[in-house]
């Protein structure tokens, strides 16, 4: 079995092959080609939970299970919010393949995930983005959607000044565009054509009535039914994709908070993005349509990127081989 550390799969994994790779995998959804088991979570401490998500990709030979851990007062001892590992194994033989750390797999395909939905939902022209959040999942929003936008600048908005600066200043090298920090939410919004959300935030980190015609709202941090980081008038101004209903129904809070408060219906989410990327459902449909693509994770998403890393990692002689 292959053993895969962060500074492995950060040598074998760049947005653009990661892309293509979960974009694969939600045309394969959409053939009904993508088996996945639904999330598992157990609450661990008052701000803490563990998932299990296990799925197969078998046109790739590829099973494989995810532990994740969320842990909200991990950011004050220093260490991540999220940790995780991800065990790939032969779908055939069901002899585990690799071990590997998945905190760095889960922000890249979370990252490309998002990039797959602007390419369908996005205004082409998009040129400027409001991040909205400053650690591991902005990056990574920011790196992989600058994969399929021609995007100009950006504009960070964060609650740790000193993090959010710092952070600005690591996406400027990283991206090679202007990246600025500000505290005017309302500006930040209203001059965006894409407003991305990767925070820990329980409640709406910006006004809804601020968005502009023709604006993309891609929503990735909260995964709990009771928290969200958009507003009830940013869903219902939108047209609204999800990675999966199965998942939006059990932890989209950004979605389920304005169903229960009856100001919009379940059939105000008109499609998963596999239908989107199938063509079996349309994704924007005209320029000056709001956009919100909402997810919470789908576990084939890991299983395609886990697959590729463990492709490259091979063919590259990358990574430790042990015997258990």
């Amino acid at each position: 079995m292959l053993v895969l550390t962060r500074a492995d799969l950060e040598r074998v994994l760049e947005p653009a092959a990661v892309i293509a790779a979960v974009e694969a995998a939600f045309r394969e959804a959409a053939a009904g080609r993508a088996p996945a088991l639904p999330r598992a979570s157990l609450p661990t401490a008052r701000d803490g939970m563990f998932l299990g998500m296990i799925s197969a990709l078998p046109r790739l030979n590829a099973l494989g299970a995810k532990l994740i851990s969320f842990v909200g007062s991990n950011r004050k001892r220093g260490l991540p919010t999220h940790q995780a590992t991800y065990l790939l194994s032969d779908l055939e033989t069901g002899a585990p393949l690799a071990f590997m750390e998945a905190g760095f797999l889960t922000a890249i395909r979370t990252g490309a995930a998002s990039a797959v939905a602007a390419k369908y939902l996005a205004r082409a022209d998009s040129r400027q983005i409001a991040c909205f959040g400053a650690g591991v999942q902005a990056e990574f929003q920011l790196r992989c959607l600058k994969g399929v936008l021609p995007l100009e600048s950006v504009v960070v908005v964060g609650r740790d000044p000193i993090r959010t600066w710092a952070f600005a200043e690591r996406m400027r090298g990283a991206l090679g565009l202007p990246v600025e920090v500000t505290r005017n939410r309302r500006a930040a919004v209203r001059d965006a054509d894409v407003v991305t959300c990767a925070t820990t935030s329980t409640r709406p980190v910006f006004a809804g009535g601020d968005l502009r015609a023709g604006t993309h709202v891609d929503a990735v941090g909260s995964f709990r039914p009771a928290t969200r980081e958009v507003d009830t008038e940013t869903v219902r101004r939108a047209r609204v994709v999800v990675d999966t209903y199965q998942g939006a129904w059990a932890g989209a809070g950004d979605l389920l908070i304005p169903i229960k408060a009856r100001a919009v219906s379940r059939r105000h989410i008109r499609a998963e993005l596999a239908e989107v990327v199938a063509r079996k459902k349309p994704g924007r449909t005209r320029s000056g349509e709001i956009t919100l693509f909402k997810s919470v994770g789908w576990a084939p998403e890991d299983a395609a990127t886990a697959r590729l890393a463990y492709d490259r990692a091979m063919a590259q002689g990358i990574g430790t081989e042990v015997t258990l």
